[in-house]
């Protein structure tokens, strides 16, 4: 039987699709589904798509049909289903679950079946259920127990695949050090920092302000450094509404639209400077980058030091910025759970940046004559136009 296709929005996952769904994954004995209760669950949560959680009720309980399973479509926000797009970031999680899932030295949900249309880059997603296990809220943050685990388990992530990037099973993956990436991102970050600081500007202290402005014109330059760093395969999107705690040091994974190779620190600091309150942040940074930096070092990486280690997390910090700007400033926002869940991780982000100094890993500026300096001028002067056009009142960062 061939693939259902996609469905057009929530009302289209029926019991018929699901079970034509669940056979063309590669389960061809399902019964026929008499029931399905649909259940949106990322309202608030899943920015970027649409997640619903799909409850099954077959004939006499029929075994091996999962009771549950979670299903991800396109976002329905114009903003959200841009900003998808335009990093390709449904394409890349469609992939990484076809090749790179079942490989990996860490856990994510298996799946079930899966369809994606370059063309229109609509997708869909049907995966295993991990609700059964535990988790917490973005807004309560993880535990030190949590975070640090969490911790452990991305060092096991990043140490297989730690500056080897060439292997087979990662080609194709979505390389963030690559310069049209870097030249996206910041000319996004420009667009969206007037937006941000419109909506949420109270949250920046004027220190923190400045350092934002100043940020922009040397965007580029910042996530360029990047490719100088050790690479490996990244989450990417690390957060703790992303992880699942089992028995032991098990942590299951999901989202991983923004996965792809980069430097495993951002994941670190990803994590350590949004879905960490500050007070655990502060209690337990240290020690968690140096078990962080022993596992690395253990599974082959014997000239990474923790001074290395301590120095990228920095420099990570201060690039969390970018994430922070492009939720608060590129993405639908406007419920009261994805407002609040934005502002929780911004204000983390920048008591972050202010408690590592991490402001003094903001690139010097080009030299007057260079392309660079050019580039970075004409942002500069584009981000003031545009911010006074959508009434931010840019000052004179730079």
């Amino acid at each position: 039987m061939s693939g259902p296709g996609i469905p057009a929005g929530r009302d289209a996952v029926t019991a018929d699709w699901m079970r034509r769904a669940l056979v063309a994954g590669g389960a061809p004995d399902t019964p026929p589904i008499d029931e399905i209760a649909v259940e949106d669950i990322g309202a608030g949560v899943g920015l970027l798509a649409e997640i619903l959680r799909c409850r099954l009720t077959c004939r006499d309980g029929a075994a091996g049909v999962p009771q549950t399973v979670i299903v991800k479509l396109p976002s329905s926000s114009p903003k959200s289903l841009r900003m998808s797009r335009l990093q390709s970031l449904y394409k890349r999680e469609f992939d990484f679950f076809h090749r790179l899932a079942p490989h990996l030295p860490v856990r994510s949900p298996r799946l079930f079946y899966g369809d994606f249309e370059p063309r229109s880059q609509r997708f869909v997603l049907v995966l295993e259920d991990l609700g059964h296990l535990q988790s917490s809220q973005q807004l309560a943050g993880a535990t030190a127990d949590q975070a640090r685990c969490a911790v452990r388990a991305l060092a096991r992530l990043h140490g297989r695949y730690w500056n080897d990037v060439r292997q087979p099973l990662l080609s194709g993956a979505f390389d963030t050090t690559a310069p049209t990436f870097r030249l996206l991102v910041h000319v996004l970050y420009l667009l969206f920092l007037p937006t941000t600081l419109k909506h949420f500007g109270g949250v920046f202290s004027d220190e923190m302000r400045r350092l934002a402005e100043a940020y922009g014109p040397r965007v580029a330059d910042h996530v360029g450094e990047s490719a100088f760093h050790p690479r490996t395969f990244m989450h990417g999107d690390f957060r703790i509404d992303n992880l699942f705690f089992g028995d032991g040091e098990e942590v299951a994974m999901i989202d991983w639209q923004v996965s792809g190779i980069g430097c495993g620190l951002y994941d670190v600091a990803y994590f350590l400077g949004g879905s960490v309150s500050t007070e655990v942040r502060r209690e337990i940074e240290r020690d968690a980058l140096a078990e962080y930096t022993d596992i690395v070092r253990s599974m082959g990486a014997q000239d990474f030091t923790f001074e290395e280690c301590w120095r990228l997390y920095r420099s990570y910090i201060l690039g969390r910025l970018l994430i922070s700007i492009f939720v608060c400033g590129g993405l639908d926002v406007s419920d009261e759970q994805g407002r609040r869940l934005a502002e929780s991780a911004l204000r983390r982000t920048l008591a972050a940046i202010e408690d590592l100094d991490a402001g003094e890993c903001l690139p010097p500026p080009r030299p007057a004559w260079s392309p660079a300096h050019l580039f970075s001028t004409l942002s500069r002067h584009g981000y003031r136009v545009y911010g006074t056009l959508r009434g931010a009142a840019p000052g004179r960062g730079g």
